[in-house]
């Protein structure tokens, strides 16, 4: 699949002009963040605008691979299954399922959704052959599914991507199931890995400030996936003492963590 660069005053909105031109959401791009944004002299002079690179994922590929442990039965059954696209080019709806009493708590129409959600979601990981539990809940407005099982690590994928691929499936049928006015937010997470995986981020953006601020010089993280190394300049972004900029190409690309006071000794170009 072909890259593609859009900019913006900021990674937000260069992100958010890269979804309204390719007509995606952010879950089904692979989104590298080619260069910060930068204040010129007096906020004018030399004022530099972010850059991003995007391509399209494929999602469908990705949950595939994911399957591919279990045979090529497991992918060939998912390709028939709710991840296939019909003639229209849509993805099929799933039924809303009753609400329980145990989720009386909830507006209908969310509840009908928390439901949809949690039956697509089961779905899923019966087409692609992984036996595991699924428990849902409404946090912060949205629903929250947690796979549950001795097989739920391998649903996570290489960087989550695979886990990615699955929520923004649930996600695309189930506001396409007529359950809900509303749009809803699915999460689909497992065993804690989302939020362990961000800690661990946060852990490591907080390490490398820390001793870019104590070295005065740059610090590098090892390589990672854009979507990690973004976590980590949102994370950075407010720490005036510090600075940061994506260099070197992926699978060897990094963030290097510069101290705002040092920032003359930068070598130029990257």
């Amino acid at each position: 699949m072909s890259y593609f660069e859009f900019t913006g005053k900021t990674v937000k909105e260069a992100i958010q002009k890269a979804c309204e031109e390719l007509n995606a959401d952010e879950a089904l791009l692979q989104i590298e963040v080619l260069e910060e944004s930068a204040k010129g002299f007096l906020g004018i002079v030399g004022q530099k605008d972010a850059r991003v690179r995007v391509r399209k994922r494929d999602i469908l590929k990705e949950v595939m691979e994911a399957g591919g442990s279990s045979g090529n039965r497991a992918s060939k059954t998912f390709l028939g299954g709710l991840g296939h696209e019909d003639s229209t080019g849509e993805i099929p709806t799933a039924r809303p399922v009753a609400t329980s009493a145990a989720q009386g708590e909830q507006p209908p129409d969310m509840s009908a959704a928390r439901n949809t959600a949690e039956t697509v979601l089961k779905e899923i990981l019966a087409k692609m052959y992984v036996e595991a539990d699924v428990e849902s809940q409404m946090l912060n407005g949205a629903v929250h599914l947690d796979i549950k099982g001795d097989g739920s690590g391998l649903l996570i994928g290489r960087d989550g991507k695979t886990l990615d691929a699955i929520q923004y499936l649930v996600n695309k049928i189930v506001n396409k199931s007529a359950v809900t006015t509303e749009k809803v937010n699915v999460v689909v997470d497992t065993e804690n890995y989302k939020l362990r995986r961000e800690e661990e981020l946060r852990e490591e953006a907080h390490r490398l400030s820390a001793r870019a601020k104590r070295t005065r010089k740059p610090v590098a993280s090892k390589p990672m996936d854009a979507r990690w190394r973004r976590i980590i300049h949102l994370i950075l972004a407010d720490d005036r003492e510090v600075e940061t900029r994506s260099y070197g190409e992926d699978p060897h690309r990094r963030i290097i963590v510069y101290p705002r006071s040092g920032m003359r000794n930068k070598r130029r170009g990257r």
